[in-house]
């Protein structure tokens, strides 16, 4: 037996601006599907639940669903959602000259020659953040050696090749 609440729980939750087809409420409930008609109806009868033909088949939704409570809902997982990136972005910018000090000690080789992709594929950065990031740690700390893939353009050559200076 199908509880009239256990319905409306369902049809609330798959709610999404539109009616709830029949197949979509069928599947979440998991019963017998003239049982659940059965209690669409007598929903429908009492008021609660309003009744929707839409192409083939049919549709419901709850009477007492108002559009300003499901915009608020959205509005609310939107804000968590930006939170969530607000952090990330925040995670970003923790990487610091350290950590590309750090990154240099693991790549560099026996002589003290880093490639500054390999620096910058260590770190998990894109060119363009990892170029303007640390162009001025780069250049007041290391110098800068003509070759390599990837790195500042200087006179129509690629400088890619860092070793401390010191």
């Amino acid at each position: 037996m199908i509880s009239k609440e256990d319905v409306i729980s369902v049809i609330k939750e798959l709610y999404d601006g539109k009616p709830v087809a029949f197949s979509k409420i069928k599947r979440k409930i998991k019963a017998d599907p003239e049982e659940i008609e059965r209690v669409l109806n007598e929903l429908e009868r009492e008021g609660l639940v309003k009744k929707y033909d839409v192409g083939g088949g049919k549709a419901y939704e709850v009477s007492s669903i108002d559009g300003f409570s499901l915009i608020l809902s959205e509005i609310r997982k939107l804000k968590e959602e930006i939170k969530r990136l607000q952090n990330m972005i925040v995670e970003r910018q923790k990487l610091s000259v350290s950590s590309f000090d750090d990154a240099y000690d693991r790549v560099k080789d026996s002589l003290g020659y880093a490639k500054l992709g390999d620096i910058r594929l260590e770190l998990g950065l894109s060119k363009e953040e990892f170029y303007s990031k640390f162009r001025s740690h780069v250049e007041s700390n290391y110098e800068l050696i003509a070759g390599g893939d990837e790195g500042f353009v200087r006179k129509g050559s690629i400088y890619g090749i860092i070793k401390k200076k010191g």
